[in-house]
């Protein structure tokens, strides 16, 4: 009897396993809505590693309603736009039947559901990153206030107390950040949310190892094989390295070359014209370039602009008297593909044999590291 019953468990065990390994699915199929649309065309975009834009699928709407099948390799992100419009619902993609819920003239505020790790990400910004936001917020309003804008200098009881305050949202930011990774180090989720708010905000140690305690399979996802991309390339450009040689033409059409500085400290400074933390840091800059150029200090400006008019407006606006190159490929501008930049402001300080002596100088800290190298208040 005993014999019966365990052949027939291992049976149903057995039925059970097959039943589950036959109902996992072998692709995707998103159904959506779009109020106040009624006939239209929807296509389905992925942007490969190289940014380039490419239309996988396309779908008719029918009153309102449109419907896609396919099938993924792995968790990718795509985006749904309506023909004619910019921007569309970004998610990712998964093999899961996925739903979307959107109105005409609002497609990438999409209500995006059944997307498992897509759901794992999306919590992050809408719990921790809303956090972050409600404390940043009054801290950049005050910083805006007191300095009207940049255009005041705080005192130094105002500088002590800002400091504090950045401080604080920096620690708040790390600890929350921290703990959704760790919590979330077995999904994509973690990967996705390590290369948003590290990768990019310039902390190696710390990508180096957040990646360490992802599990193997998100390592090796699209999103994990980026991670580490990132920290190889940034052992490429880590204090103390040569830095790269790059060339662009400047805004007279001349070619400039990063080692046409050697022997000079040179800030090599990412930033765009359409970039407003880029613009607010400028006036800074100038004063340090203004201050310590007689030294043997220079800077050398990176536009990650693509409209050349609008890239000599803002040199000229900003009064930024030193030189300016650009290939005008915005985030695909080549020196700074090679560099890993990844938002901007970003800069570099290259010491006179040509290695780099720092990373990310901003405000006083740029002040502040000049004054130690040049010995001039």
């Amino acid at each position: 009897m005993k014999s019966t019953i365990l052949k027939s468990s291992l049976f149903a065990l057995a039925m059970s396993t097959a039943f589950t390994s036959c109902a996992k699915k072998e692709g995707y199929s998103i159904n959506g809505t779009i109020a106040g649309l009624d006939k239209g065309t929807v296509y389905l975009e992925y942007v490969d590693e190289k940014g380039d834009k490419k239309i996988i699928d396309s779908a008719e709407v029918k009153e309102g309603v449109f419907t896609f099948t396919g099938k993924t390799a792995e968790p990718l992100f795509h985006t749904i736009k309506v023909k004619g419009q910019e921007y569309g619902a970004y998610f990712l993609l998964d093999n899961e039947d996925i739903k979307i819920e959107a109105k005409k003239d609002s497609v990438f505020k999409a209500k995006v559901t059944g997307s498992t790790q897509n759901d794992f990400y999306k919590s992050y910004y809408d719990n921790e990153f809303k956090k972050i936001q409600a404390i940043a917020g009054p801290i950049y309003k005050l910083s805006d206030s007191l300095t009207q804008s940049g255009k005041v200098k705080l005192t130094a009881e105002q500088q002590a107390m800002m400091d504090k305050k950045w401080k604080d949202l920096g620690t708040f930011a790390d600890d929350l950040t921290d703990k959704f990774i760790k919590k979330n180090k077995d999904n994509l989720g973690g990967a996705l949310v390590i290369e948003d708010r590290i990768v990019s905000y310039g902390t190696p140690e710390k990508v180096k190892e957040y990646y360490a305690i992802l599990s193997p399979e998100v390592q090796k996802s699209f999103y994990g094989k980026r991670l580490k991309t990132a920290i190889d390339l940034n052992d490429k450009t880590a204090v103390g390295v040569v830095a790269p040689e790059f060339s662009q033409t400047d805004v007279n059409g001349k070619v400039v070359k990063l080692s046409d500085y050697k022997g000079k400290y040179v800030l090599v400074d990412f930033w765009a014209s359409w970039c407003g933390p880029c613009r607010k840091e400028n006036p800074n800059v100038v004063v340090a370039y203004k201050t310590y150029h007689d030294k043997g200090f220079d800077v050398l400006g990176v536009s990650l602009d693509d409209k050349k008019n609008l890239w000599e407006k803002a040199i000229e606006k900003d009064g930024l008297t030193w030189t300016h190159v650009s290939d005008l490929k915005g985030w695909q501008n080549e020196a700074a593909v090679l560099y890993g930049v990844k938002m901007v402001p970003t800069n570099y300080l290259i010491g006179p044999d040509g290695k780099i002596v720092a990373k990310n100088l901003r405000e006083a800290e740029l002040q502040s590291k000049l004054k130690a190298i040049f010995g001039k208040s």
